[in-house]
């Protein structure tokens, strides 16, 4: 018994100590009321028989206050579950202190005066202060776990919803007491007349009914969210809106799928659901000032080389959506030039824009397209980026990636353009490859052009932004590893220690422009390497067991994850500076610099030409001595050719239903992808 009183007597301490704010508010309030219902009694005055009964009876209140509440049972509940439920608490509480009171003022003299109705009074007061006091330390709480959740809401993915049925209510309502990745930006409803309103404390920024408006809405925010949401089945909404809607979204890289269930999140492609880049890169993606990119493309010329590649194609999504006065595209494969045109006829129709199919190795096809059309921004992301694929073809990727960057450099320059901005990549620092090394030589050629425009009176800048792996895009680790997965495996990963820095297509783009839009601002010019801030390096093998855990499988039970080994060219971890490059901050957050010491551009274009040359001979030797004459550290590899034995023994796809032709035809627009086995 002695032991249970303990128990008790421990519990009633810790509540009191865990709501210390509030007994104390509760005792001001007591004693506040007692002197507030006097005074009500009298008719608003204190009489003078009453007055030496003021202090006694707020002394008393106080003190059968401090016993009575604990009994009652009104600490027992944490402030931030307060809700109608108290009020029980409240009045049982309140009603044992009038009632204790009363017992006690009958037994002191000083006391007695005091008029039962303000006993009655002091109850109702009672009961509104201690209910407002709860009210008050719930919103602290609240307030105090809405900062906590601003301050993490950083780290969050910004998605917008559609619908205010069940099922919003109940995702709304969890994201409160889970720790989701997703922060509601606005909802979508599907009624009208409710714009403006508040679904919880999520906006309704339109209706379905009004989609264009909903669209043109979207178009003025500064940062688009990253999801769409639908809270119930598509057919739920009217056809012609929820058409608009999604169309605009898909255009614009706003992944579009059903609102996850209650404890649904990234569940996997096994199961239906499609695995999202973001989800595997497990790193919240950097967010951009649209603003900034608007005024840069707004009314203005644009061309992009590779416009069908992965990048190129995002690139020439985001810069159609900025409304330029023209979108000029080239890219050498027919079907992807047909499939970007058909894209952006769907979704910018107003925007007016022309393809090209053609290659940059063509200096006078190059030329006639910058004559006709002369663009003012120029974004260089055709190339070949297929590390063994050029590794067995370096000629070929001497021509597209030196010599083409090259012939597009130097009509930029002889057609008056504002900027010229190369997409590199982190295979061109400390490179052992080809491919890295002729994407380094073309990084070298636009930092010269940088600085001759730096040295003289004449106005297009150069830049080039280097960022790593890709994720998502065509022939990359996650359509490849989800084939492997469906096919029940093996996932195949080159060695267990590769590892790569990666992004999303759509991070790397908006990225990508910020840096363009950054660097135009510049006062003076160095020749920039824009170096995108890609996080830490992630291990292949660690995003494969990721992929089949996502897939609701385990990793070496239900699926086996082979290792293939390192094939030519490739190294087991990429790096984003060279040693021999001076690092700066440029002031763009997600972005730093890098300035290399540089090639002597008379120099540069006598090497290129000898380049040129011997890979138009096909002198495989002469073209990788050159390469070696003018990128330190190239050629660890060996200058010999590379035997195709070298290539069949270890496969560069190995999965079902994949055959070699699909690897070998990318276009010069394909991203700075990793090789879909880990390359």
């Amino acid at each position: 018994m002695v032991s249970g009183f303990h128990c008790w007597q421990t519990q009633i301490v810790s509540e009191l100590r865990a709501n210390h704010r509030l007994v104390f508010g509760d005792i001001v309030a007591s004693s506040f009321s007692a002197v507030v219902a006097i005074n009500l009694a009298n008719g608003g005055t204190v009489a003078q028989q009453m007055a030496p009964a003021m202090f006694p009876l707020m002394l008393l209140s106080s003190l059968i206050g401090l016993a009575v509440f604990p009994l009652a049972g009104m600490y027992r509940r944490h402030t931030r579950s307060t809700s109608l439920r108290d009020i029980r608490l409240i009045l049982r509480g309140s009603t044992m202190l009038v009632l204790c009171l009363m017992a006690a003022s009958a037994v002191f003299e000083v006391t007695k005066a005091v008029p039962f109705a303000a006993f009655i009074i002091q109850l109702g007061l009672m009961i509104l202060l201690l209910s407002a006091l709860r009210v008050v330390a719930r919103s602290r709480e609240l307030n105090r776990q809405n900062a906590r959740l601003m301050a993490e809401h950083q780290d969050k993915v910004p998605v917008l919803l559609v619908g205010t049925g069940a099922s919003c209510d109940l995702f709304v309502r969890s994201l409160r007491n889970t720790h989701s990745k997703y922060q509601p930006v606005g909802i979508i409803d599907d009624a009208r007349n409710t714009m403006g309103l508040y679904f919880h404390d999520v906006q309704i920024i339109g209706s379905l009914l009004d989609a264009d408006r909903v669209v043109e809405r979207l178009k003025a925010w500064d940062h688009l969210p990253r999801r769409l949401f639908l809270t119930e089945p598509i057919t739920h909404f009217e056809s012609d809106g929820i058409r608009k809607l999604t169309s605009w979204c898909e255009s614009n890289g706003i992944a579009v799928s059903r609102v996850p269930g209650l404890g649904e999140e990234g569940q996997d492609a096994a199961n239906g659901c499609i695995i999202n880049p973001e989800e595997i890169l497990e790193r919240p993606q950097k967010a951009v000032e649209r603003s900034m990119l608007r005024e840069m493309f707004r009314g203005r010329r644009v061309l992009v080389t590779g416009a069908g590649g992965s990048i190129g194609s995002e690139l020439a999504r985001q810069i159609a959506s900025f409304d330029p006065a023209e979108l000029v595209m080239i890219d050498h494969c027919e079907f992807n030039a047909y499939s970007i045109d058909m894209d952006l006829s769907q979704n910018f129709p107003d925007v007016p824009r022309r393809m090209y199919i053609a290659s940059i190795r063509n200096a006078s096809r190059v030329n006639d397209i910058f004559e006709r059309h002369r663009p003012e921004l120029v974004f260089n992301a055709a190339a070949l980026k297929h590390v063994p694929m050029v590794e067995m073809n370096p000629c070929e990727g001497v021509l597209t990636n030196v010599i083409g960057t090259r012939n597009v450099a130097d009509a930029a320059r002889n057609y008056g353009a504002i900027a010229m901005v190369q997409v590199s990549t982190d295979k061109a620092v400390n490179t052992t490859n080809v491919m890295g090394a002729t994407k380094r030589v073309a990084e070298f050629y636009v930092q010269a052009q940088d600085r001759v425009t730096n040295g003289t009176e004449e106005e297009t800048r150069f830049f080039s932004v280097r960022f790593g792996n890709v994720l998502g895009s065509s022939g990359s680790l996650i359509p490849l590893f989800q084939r492997q997965i469906s096919n029940g495996g093996p996932l195949t990963v080159t060695d267990p220690r590769m590892e790569r820095y990666f992004m999303t297509i759509r991070e790397a783009v908006q990225l990508t422009l910020v840096a363009a839009a950054s660097g135009l601002k510049m006062e003076s010019s160095h020749g920039e390497i824009f170096v995108l801030d890609m996080g830490r390096p992630v291990k292949i093998v660690d995003l494969a067991e990721r992929m089949i855990r996502l897939a609701g499988l385990k990793p070496y039970e239900d699926i086996d994850i082979e290792f293939i080994g390192i094939r030519p060219g490739e190294k087991l971890f990429e790096e984003l500076f060279d040693a021999s490059e001076k690092r700066h901050e440029c002031g763009i957050p997600g972005v730093g610099s890098a300035r290399p010491e540089g090639i002597p551009v008379a120099r540069l274009r006598a090497m290129i030409r000898k380049l040129e040359q011997a890979a138009a001979e096909g002198d495989e030797l002469a073209a990788k001595r050159l390469l070696k004459e003018l990128v330190p550290g190239y050629g660890a590899n060996g200058l010999r050719p590379v035997p195709i034995s070298e290539f069949s023994s270890k496969p560069i796809f190995k999965s079902a239903g994949t055959n070699a032709a699909n690897a070998v035809s990318q276009s010069e627009g394909e991203n700075p992808e990793l090789l879909p086995a880990g390359s």
